[in-house]
């Protein structure tokens, strides 16, 4: 045996020592990469907990929180543009006050969103294809955002189980019959998925490394992903890798996807596969436009997803398929690793590259960037053949050196990158929410605070109505009773006193012998003076109930937009069965149910002869004695001539007293039938009964009016102060909303200051 020359020690020595620095290099990046993995868990951690806190239940959704002021997709923030916008709507609601959900956005057209120069929601915005929700109400776009952000915490959820895995998942995707299961097979050097120049892969199909699978060479058939488990033979039927494409394109069991362990027998320090650091798995996927369901399916799935490797079709370049998929993912991945394969079928070789990067500038600036890295044109087929042409073969190899740097020597930047750009775009959203609502809840509670102020003075004076009137509608009621009692007796005590000038110049005197015309028309001249002074007293009791409730309904409609409607027929139609003089006089019979006669009874007629009887006795004494005296004379009787001048005295004062007698006769019976009428309507109650009658009619209206309005009243009353709550409660909501957005708000700003700050370069 030779021995070992110097120059062979030397070089071993050397050896050793390289090997020595790649191992104190890798375990310095992978502390490194510790510790800024557990940094990135505990900002998930964080951010994840504000979404809980902006939150709400289901039981204590605010629906005056809704509104449907919009935010574009494009554009700078104006807060001056906000702060000046008319605030939203006010609903009104009971609910105890709860803090509410962030205050929806919707999707406008293209062109008022760049008129609204509001700040875009990345993560939680509504897509363009959801532009139809642009007309909905805010309870449709709450429903979006609250949809949108229970997403993101679930994304939360699975980022965090995702950055806690020490693998790196890497999802070859692209366009349909782009070459991505040839772009895997020649990472493997060998031919391990199904490929052909029509689309193969109708299937997820993760190639990872045999030795996580005691370094045995096995496709596991899944039925259901989320149940997979290699111990478990339960969860997945094995089989061998040469049939691989039978089960691809047939798919007979219906797998959900495939798990093909195998062998990359190159050397650790150029294999992505099998490198010595990190478990890498390779997804090759179906093809973006292979299917609505799969593409939804990929979109899905990209979520999981540490680096993404999208394979375009030079000859295609990105399709509308394509360009979506890599938005969507953008909104995370900062960085992706495009793949330009089938260069070799490309004429204009520099024209070609110059539209493709130009395309991708505007689709992802960041890996524009780095284009020279993360941008490879190759042509993937000639990887397979034993000596591929050496321009082909160099520009491959570039890229799984770039590729392998990516994912290993950069794995902050590739695994943890998604992660800080997500949570920037989450946070800068969350700030974007926060500020808007604390604006909008400062605009509500403005508006809330005018329109109480507003309403204040109407409120007030309804709460003085029913306090002066409603509250005690009985002292109302009598108040108006008692004056129209009042006038009532008042008015029918003077004309009792003073009967005989209302009637006096109504009854024509017919003389002696129409002494008793004269009498009964005396009669029913008292009665109709007094139904007239009776329908005084009414008409007044009815124009001081029509006084009464037109008071109250004029305080009313001065504090109220819809007054009470009180039907004024009832006061005033309160007295109608006396409404004319001849019923007031029938009505008057039956106060005095007499007839003349009962006026002029026997002791009447008795006091009036003797009145009258003497002037008439000493008239024909006088006659008589006259007579006698005279036949004396004649006879020449000395003493019948005496008496001649006594008995012409008696006689000429009986005429006298006769003649006076007659002419004071209609003093006599004005005298004793209006005496005796005044008492009989005194003792029939003239004053006390139909001061009571009134009275009790004036009550008894005011009551139906009253109490009708009071009704309509209160209900009116009950309804502006369940408003006047509504609003102190809304304003309170609000109020409470404000401080919870300012407060979320600088949580939201500290944090996301933090994850900018995060260096993973």
């Amino acid at each position: 045996m030779r021995a070992p020359s110097r120059t062979d020690s030397t070089a071993s020595s050397t050896e050793e020592v390289f090997h020595q620095h790649i191992a104190a290099s890798s375990t310095q990046q992978n502390a490194q990469f510790a510790e800024r993995r557990d940094k990135m868990l505990s900002l998930i951690a964080q951010s994840r907990a504000i979404l809980d806190d902006l939150s709400v239940s289901e039981s204590a959704v605010d629906q005056s929180m809704i509104a449907s002021q919009s935010i574009g997709q494009q554009g700078a923030f104006d807060s001056q543009a906000l702060t000046q916008a008319p605030p939203p709507p006010i609903h009104q609601t009971n609910a105890v006050p709860v803090r509410a959900m962030p205050t929806a956005y919707s999707a406008h057209s293209a062109e008022s969103r760049a008129a609204e120069g509001l700040p875009p929601l990345t993560v939680l915005g509504i897509s363009d294809a959801s532009d139809g929700l642009s007309t909905t109400t805010g309870d449709i776009e709450t429903h979006v955002l609250s949809t949108k952000m229970a997403d993101a915490k679930h994304y939360l959820d699975r980022l965090l189980v995702r950055i806690a895995d020490t693998r790196s998942r890497v999802l070859v995707t692209g366009d349909l019959n782009g070459g991505k299961s040839t772009f895997v097979n020649a990472l493997l050097r060998r031919q391990v998925v199904p490929d052909d120049q029509q689309p193969c892969t109708a299937l997820f199909a993760e190639v990872v490394d045999a030795s996580q699978n005691n370094d045995v060479e096995q496709v596991h058939g899944i039925p259901d992903a989320s149940k997979y488990n290699r111990d478990d033979p339960f969860t997945y039927t094995p089989f061998s890798i040469d049939i691989l494409r039978e089960v691809v394109e047939d798919n007979e069991p219906g797998y959900e996807m495939l798990k093909v362990y195998c062998r990359d027998t190159r050397p650790n320090e150029v294999s992505v596969l099998h490198n010595g650091i990190v478990d890498v798995s390779l997804i090759d996927s179906p093809g973006l436009n292979i299917d609505s369901m799969k593409t939804t399916s990929l979109m899905a799935q990209q979520e999981e997803i540490d680096v993404i490797v999208f394979l375009v079709n030079a000859e295609n370049h990105f399709t509308l398929s394509g360009r979506e998929f890599l938005q969507n993912a953008g909104k995370e991945k900062a960085y992706i690793f495009i793949v330009v394969n089938r260069f070799d079928q490309i004429r204009r070789k520099d024209r070609c590259k110059r539209e493709i990067l130009t395309q991708i500038k505007d689709i992802s600036p960041l890996t524009y960037n780095h284009a020279d890295q993360l941008v490879h044109f190759v042509a993937a087929k000639y990887m397979l053949e034993k000596s591929p042409p050496a321009e082909w073969k160099d520009s491959f190899t570039c890229l799984e050196d770039n590729l392998r740097s990516f994912i290993l020597e950069k794995r902050s930047r590739s695994k943890l990158n998604p992660a800080k750009m997500y949570l920037k775009n989450l946070l800068g959203d969350l700030s974007t929410l926060c500020t808007y609502n604390h604006t909008l809840n400062t605009f509500r509670i403005a508006e809330i605070s005018a329109q109480l102020s507003e309403t204040a003075p109407a409120h007030e004076r309804m709460l003085r109505i029913k306090e002066q009137f409603l509250d005690d509608a009985t002292r109302t009621i009598d108040e108006t009773a008692n004056r129209a009692h009042a006038f009532a007796r008042d008015q029918l005590s003077n004309f009792l006193e003073s009967v005989e000038t209302y009637v006096e110049q109504d009854v024509e005197w017919g003389g002696i012998l129409g002494m008793w015309t004269y009498a009964r028309e005396l009669r029913n001249a008292v009665y109709r003076h007094a139904a007239v002074r009776l329908r005084r007293c009414e008409d007044f009791a009815v124009k001081s109930s029509v006084g009464c409730v037109k008071n109250i309904e004029a305080m009313a409609a001065s504090c109220m937009e819809t007054p009470p409607v009180v039907d004024m027929a009832v006061v005033t139609t309160a007295f109608e069965d006396g409404s004319s003089e001849a019923g007031r006089a029938a009505a008057m019979s039956m106060f005095v149910p007499l007839e003349l006669g009962d006026f002029f009874d026997f002791v009447d007629k008795v006091e009036i002869c003797r009145e009258y009887l003497p002037s008439l006795g000493m008239v024909l004494g006088g006659v008589l004695g006259y007579h006698g005296v005279t036949r004396g004379i004649w006879r020449g009787d000395a003493t019948m001539v005496k008496g001649k001048t006594a008995f012409l005295g008696l006689s000429l004062a009986g005429v006298g007293l006769f003649l006076y007698s007659l002419s004071d006769m209609r003093n006599v019976v004005d005298r004793k039938v209006l005496g005796k009428i005044k008492t009989h309507l005194v003792s029939a109650g003239l004053v006390d009964a139909n001061s009571e009658r009134i009275a009790k009619g004036t009550r008894r209206v005011l009551r139906l009016a009253i109490w009708e309005f009071q009704n309509q009243f209160q209900r009116v009353l009950i309804d502006s102060q369940v408003k006047r709550q509504g609003l102190v409660e809304s304003r309170t909501s609000a109020e409470m909303n404000k401080d919870e957005f300012r407060a979320i708000g600088a949580r939201v700003g500290t944090l996301r200051k933090i994850v900018e700050d995060v260096d993973l370069d």
